[in-house]
């Protein structure tokens, strides 16, 4: 029997979540932080039962990496239409810092669960949103026209990567594991890995069907990603607004065909 510790970037996972959300499923559609949870404990069940010879896997832990929300007023980039001087968006009371709050107390009280909290930077700065430039940067939009819903406040996270980072070294050497599922997308983190895998830790890689760096593909054992839009609307009970092009290959809890990374990868773009 294999022990697996299974690391989610919080960030990252909430992240991947919003965009299949948005893509396959109704319009204003959001998980509950109870649902998120769902989720998350769904997605590591997958990890463990999948077996690529006869070796059981058992679950050791799961922590999950993020920092706490926002929780400052600061003032929009734009004035309201027709005022001088733009208002103050409130973070504390939007819908965003209550689920990331509801969220993390869901996962403190889970089983085998362990919430690695780092910090959020004092400075952040308000910046277009990945849409929003590509559409001016193609002639769809043009600058007269861009409102403060164009715009997300950008906040430095700060100790996140570094606990990561010190739970698989301390998992490695102190040989409590023998399998680490990384459910992550960032480069940053291939210092460790590479020293897990010297170590002989078989080291998986879920970047949830995003695209991995060149240099985090190289230093793992493997990559592997599950249907997040079945896992979503399963937690949540709401049908798909879209149905992926890959549901009628893949039967339910199997990994996605290699031909669904290719369609992902066009509707991100």
């Amino acid at each position: 029997m294999k022990r697996t510790a299974v690391l989610i970037d919080g960030g990252f996972f909430i992240q991947r979540i919003r965009f299949f959300s948005r893509k396959f499923l109704p319009e204003g559609f959001e998980l509950t932080a109870a649902e998120l949870r769902s989720v998350v404990e769904t997605l590591v069940q997958k990890h463990i039962a999948y077996q690529e010879d006869m070796t059981v896997r058992e679950l050791y832990r799961i922590y999950f990496y993020d920092c706490p929300p926002l929780d400052k007023q600061v003032k929009f980039p734009l004035p309201d239409k027709g005022q001088k001087t733009a208002s103050t968006k409130n973070f504390r009371t939007h819908p965003p810092y209550r689920l990331r709050h509801e969220l993390h107390e869901e996962l403190r009280v889970s089983r085998k669960t362990a919430l690695r909290l780092g910090e959020l930077s004092k400075h952040g700065k308000w910046r277009l949103t990945d849409h929003c430039l590509a559409a001016l940067l193609k002639g769809e939009r043009a600058w007269e026209n861009i409102t403060n819903d164009d715009f997300f406040y950008d906040v430095d996270q700060k100790a996140v990567d570094l606990k990561l980072g010190m739970d698989i070294t301390t998992l490695t050497l102190n040989k409590l594991v023998d399998v680490i599922v990384l459910i992550a997308g960032d480069s940053d983190f291939v210092p460790a890995a590479k020293l897990a895998r010297t170590n002989g830790i078989d080291f998986v890689l879920d970047p949830m069907w995003a695209n991995p760096s060149s240099s985090l593909r190289e230093h793992v054992d493997g990559i592997r990603s599950f249907d997040m839009v079945r896992m979503i609307s399963d937690a949540s009970g709401v049908d798909v607004r879209i149905e992926p092009d890959w549901w009628p290959e893949t039967a339910d809890g199997a990994p996605m065909p290699a031909a669904a990374n290719t369609f992902l990868q066009e509707v991100e773009t």
